[in-house]
């Protein structure tokens, strides 16, 4: 079945040119709108549709109201959003889209180059394709049968320092080998788990072979380790104990192990968080404040976290390279991070633009993101870290 493509564009020619390009992709099916009114009478006739290419900028209904009328639709589309005259807005009209309630979602200022525009396109349509977007449906009963048969696993993505050429740590992601579906992503599971509170069960299971890894590959003993941790885990103290020992029995070092939270589970019942995460910094263990400048966190309350890193969400990274106002932003984040002696991860690089920006500007940043290596499994992992190669060469 075809991948279905509205592009709303009122410059004549680059419409056609954007509809030619996206022509050359394979099984894709292209529908062309000069404005947002048409678009959005065009999305309301499509039995299916895939990807919207919209400019913001527009006569009459421009591409800001037609994403709010895509909003209400059934199943939302992925989203590309395009501007030339007011590119400094792209960063914020994705941050709407996504309290829209829209998933996939990525932005380009023109003019556009060929190459890009066509990645974009294809990641877009993947994401939407991909087995995530099926599998929220799945029993609960079926996800207990996997942790019960071991079909899930962890994937591995590395993190690299640029000061020593390599990575120096990995990020467990948990995946699920389904015996039908085929690999599984976290959207299918994860919220399930947590709000039936079974969260643990799987946590427990990406703990164990993540440790296992650090232990039993000579090459992986002087990684950190980064785990995930829920919300229903912070007041958890059995698990707690139970990691401590898991931890001791290997004569793993802590400090090795880099536990994360996000910044909306930091501030939710503070009190039993900070001494969740007081109990464990007094352990030796690292924490790091996942998905930073996603959320509200002030000043204030950043200085109360015991934490040890901060990850600097993805809608920062994105296209930093070009969105002028998110660089003085990230220049105050770093200041800030520096001032507090925090290690700081950039996450989310997914071109060579935004790493050549980065590694220009911030050298004391460490890097993660598809740009520079996907999360693999442990049995991968080796041959895919490449020691020393893509940071310092990308």
């Amino acid at each position: 079945m075809p991948c279905h493509i509205l592009i709303a564009e009122d410059s004549t020619s680059q419409r056609e040119a954007l509809a030619a390009l996206c022509r050359t992709l394979p099984d894709v099916e292209v529908h062309e709108a000069s404005d947002g009114r048409w678009a959005a009478q065009l999305a309301r006739k499509l039995a299916q549709l895939d990807l919207v290419i919209t400019d913001i900028n527009m006569p009459g209904m421009d591409g800001i109201e037609l994403m709010q009328e895509l909003s209400r639709h059934v199943q939302l589309p992925s989203l590309l959003l395009l501007s030339g005259h007011v590119p400094e807005l792209l960063s914020n009209c994705m941050r709407a889209a996504e309290e829209l309630g829209f998933a996939n979602i990525a932005y380009l200022a023109k003019p556009v180059e060929v190459d890009t525009l066509l990645r974009e396109v294809r990641q877009l349509l993947l994401q939407r394709q991909g087995p995530d977007t099926a599998e929220h449906a799945i029993p609960l009963s079926e996800i207990f049968t996997g942790l019960a048969h071991n079909q899930f696993c962890a994937h591995f993505q590395p993190i690299y320092s640029q000061h020593e050429h390599r990575a120096v740590q990995v990020e467990a992601l948990a995946r699920w080998q389904h015996p039908a579906y085929g690999l599984l992503g976290p959207a299918s599971f994860i919220d399930r788990l947590e709000h039936e509170g079974f969260i643990v069960l799987l946590t427990r299971r990406i703990v164990q072979t993540s440790l296992d890894l650090l232990t039993r590959n000579p090459w992986a003993q002087d990684l950190r380790l980064s785990i995930n941790l829920s919300r229903g885990l912070l007041d958890d103290a059995e698990f707690f104990d139970w990691l401590i020992k898991e931890v001791e029995e290997r004569q793993i070092p802590p400090r090795q192990i880099v536990l994360e939270i996000t910044e909306t589970m930091a501030f939710s019942n503070l009190g039993n968080t900070l001494a969740a995460l007081l109990r464990l910094r007094m352990r030796g263990f690292e924490l790091s404040l996942d998905d930073f400048g996603a959320g509200h966190t002030n000043l204030e309350q950043l200085k109360d976290l015991p934490i040890t890193e901060l990850k600097l969400d993805r809608t920062l990274i994105k296209n930093i390279h070009q969105a002028h106002r998110t660089q003085s932003i990230l220049d105050g984040i770093i200041r800030i991070g520096q001032q507090l002696q925090l290690r700081m991860v950039a996450e989310g690089i997914d071109n060579p633009h935004d790493l050549a920006y980065l590694q220009g500007r911030y050298p004391e940043l460490e890097l993660q993101g598809f740009y520079l290596g996907r999360p693999v499994a442990s049995s991968e992992l080796s041959s895919h870290l490449g020691y020393g190669n893509r940071p310092a060469s990308a």
